[in-house]
């Protein structure tokens, strides 16, 4: 059985895409995605909770740049590209390699990545009853019909004043309700 681990691959080439994507392969990294252009990047990472995101600085129909601000926070993005373009990028969201890629750099940083979802995961699991959930879940819902936000965007708002407030996300979502 193939266990498939929220990668996604995404390089304007088909070639090196497939490329990457072998690579993976061989250290036990199945892409669930493997596509060419950024707007098909971005609609099938709704589709996901949390993953990582392998791909160039450029795509068939935007640049990395540009659709930066669309990921959502809980995917990770590893980067390929020369190190002259890799520094334009910034720091704090992207995890950069260099060409030529390394096989098993990719691998570790890959299986790294996907290690550090997975304890996010568990981590919220374990502080997060099902009653602070459900409350959470309540007042996204106030901010999707209120104010026509995405669930995403409600997650990122309520998140951005729990972390400027120094609240905890469930006193901020009780606040909403309020």
């Amino acid at each position: 059985m193939i266990l498939q681990n929220n990668i996604f691959v995404a390089f304007a080439s088909e070639k090196v895409a497939g490329k990457v994507a072998a690579m993976l392969k061989t250290g036990g990294l199945y892409p669930s995605v493997i596509c060419h252009m950024g707007s098909t990047l971005l609609a099938r990472l709704n589709q996901y909770d949390e993953g990582v995101i392998v791909c160039g600085t450029r795509f068939k129909d935007t640049v990395l740049f540009d659709v930066m601000d669309f990921i959502p926070d809980y995917f990770h993005i590893v980067t390929v590209g020369t190190m002259d373009v890799l520094d334009d990028l910034p720091n704090n969201r992207v995890f950069k390699l260099t060409i030529p890629l390394n096989r098993t750099d990719l691998i570790y940083s890959v299986s790294m990545l996907l290690n550090l979802n997975n304890h996010r995961a568990l981590i919220h699991n374990q502080f997060r009853s099902e009653d602070e959930e459900m409350i959470i879940q309540q007042a996204k819902g106030i901010l999707i019909h209120k104010y026509h936000m995405t669930e995403e965007q409600a997650h990122r708002y309520m998140q951005t004043k729990s972390m400027n407030t120094g609240k905890k996300m469930i006193n901020i979502a009780r606040l909403i309700l309020n």
